[in-house]
């Protein structure tokens, strides 16, 4: 019998007895995260499910929470992986030339020969226009799939799968209650699982976790089924992750367990069924698909296709962990030569502030800061530049800040408040900008400019 002492580990054995004969129960993440195959892809999955749709059970909570979300599902794809905001906004051109105009001043650094200078010229004559067709090819793409989308919301393959599985009774309201209960004191002493939603959510819904459990464990009683369940799910309270960066109070985990159930949930499903079970995310859920599954009809094709199925979900699943995990001085940063999504700690960054303008208002002063980094993107190496901007008025008071990151776009960005530096400039007695002063009151430009007074034969 396991306990909460068992390591959450699975033999071949018992792996191979419950795809053998479990029953299949997917939870609502799982199933929304189809919708952003394409449709090919999607009829691809839609087969490969319905053929297996005897074993198939979806728990009521489960398929109440999917029809409430699966329209703002369908449409996911359009808002998270279509926006043009970056591409059109892209001003390559307008900071070449811009350079170009500094260029063609001679008489100081950075200097460009008279030959090279008219090259570049000739070649942004050249390119400025292909740019622009390439831009508007992308925006006429982007276009194509947002429409294949919206009409593919019509046929719903997705939606109309699911109809298909054999799906549980809704719990009464009376059960509801106790799981309630129960809940508050298993999500105060962190039990799993769902207590993670309890400072998300409100009402019933923080306890929706723990109701589609309890429908688990049911099922598996009543029909005497050891369960599979397919979640995409990756929080602390289903998973055993490494917590101990961002909670000091964690336990370290056994890396031999880590992305396994929590044991928790193993002991608490074997004490109340006699049964067993295990939890696949949907990309090893297809990898174990592609290992053992044999179609009935040789007409599905499932060489390379269910891997691209495979890599899609597991790309969703990576990124909704690294938004979940994001501290609040983490930029989450989108690189646009792989197109990866990354993480980078503010914390670490030097802040090297510089007075970029100060303009005249009623009330002072409106002072513009400027620093910048560097990095490179931890999965193509493709160098970035970070420009942080921030803005002083009135003196002393933070007005606001902009980031901007050369090869890359921000899906999440942080409040510089904190790195302002504005303790550190005052202005300067004798020019009145704004800048480090000396003990003296003066800017550094004032002081070289009275040493040399001091300094001159005159």
């Amino acid at each position: 019998m396991r306990t909460i002492y068992t390591p959450s580990t699975i033999t071949k054995e018992l792996e191979d007895k419950l795809w053998n004969d479990a029953l299949i129960v997917f939870d609502t993440c799982a199933l929304l995260d189809f919708y952003f195959l394409t449709e090919e892809y999607q009829q691809i999955m839609s087969d490969i499910l319905i053929a297996m749709k005897d074993r198939i059970w979806i728990p009521a909570h489960v398929k109440y929470e999917f029809e409430k979300n699966h329209k703002k599902g369908a449409s996911n794809p359009i808002n998270e992986k279509y926006s043009e905001t970056k591409i059109q906004k892209n001003k390559f051109v307008e900071e070449l030339k811009a350079l170009i105009e500094l260029w063609d001043k001679q008489y100081y650094h950075p200097f460009i020969t008279k030959q090279s200078l008219q090259t570049i010229k000739d070649s942004l004559a050249d390119v400025e226009p292909k740019i622009a067709q390439i831009k508007t090819i992308i925006s006429m793409q982007y276009q194509d799939r947002k429409k294949e989308i919206q009409d593919l919301k019509e046929k719903d393959i997705v939606g109309n799968t699911i109809n298909q599985f054999n799906s549980g009774e809704p719990l009464s309201f009376s059960e509801i209650k106790k799981i309630a209960e129960e809940g508050r004191v298993r999500y105060a002493n962190h039990i799993p699982p769902g207590y993670k939603d309890s400072g998300t959510k409100s009402g019933i819904r923080q306890f929706g976790d723990l109701i589609i459990w309890k429908e688990i464990i049911r099922k598996a009683k009543e029909e005497k089924k050891d369960i599979i369940f397919i979640s995409n799910d990756q929080k602390v309270d289903w998973i055993i992750t490494d917590e101990t960066n961002n909670d000091k109070l964690a336990e370290k985990p056994n890396p031999n367990e880590l992305g396994n159930p929590r044991r928790e949930l193993l002991a608490e499903f074997e004490e109340e069924t006699g049964r067993n079970m295990w939890i696949y995310s949907t990309s090893s859920f297809i990898t174990k698909l592609e290992n053992i599954y044999k179609p009935p009809t040789p007409q599905l094709e499932l060489q390379g296709k269910l891997g691209v199925v495979r890599d899609v979900i597991e790309q969703l699943v990576k990124e909704r962990n690294i938004k979940r995990n994001a501290s609040e001085s983490s930029l989450l940063i989108r690189c646009d030569n792989c197109g990866e999504l990354f993480e980078i700690d503010v914390n670490d960054f030097q802040f090297e502030w510089q007075v970029e303008s100060s303009d005249e208002r009623a009330m002072g002063p409106e002072c513009e800061y400027v620093s910048y980094e560097n990095f490179k993107c931890p999965s193509c190496g493709q160098d970035n530049d970070i420009e942080l901007h921030i803005w002083e008025y009135p003196m002393g008071a933070f007005n606001d800040q902009d980031i901007d990151v050369s090869n890359g776009s921000i899906e999440k960005s942080v409040n510089l408040s904190r790195f302002a530096p504005f303790d550190d400039y005052d202005v300067c007695i004798r020019c009145g900008e704004r800048a480090v002063l000396n003990d003296i009151g003066l800017c550094e430009n004032c002081q070289n400019e009275y040493d040399r007074f001091i300094n001159s034969d005159d």
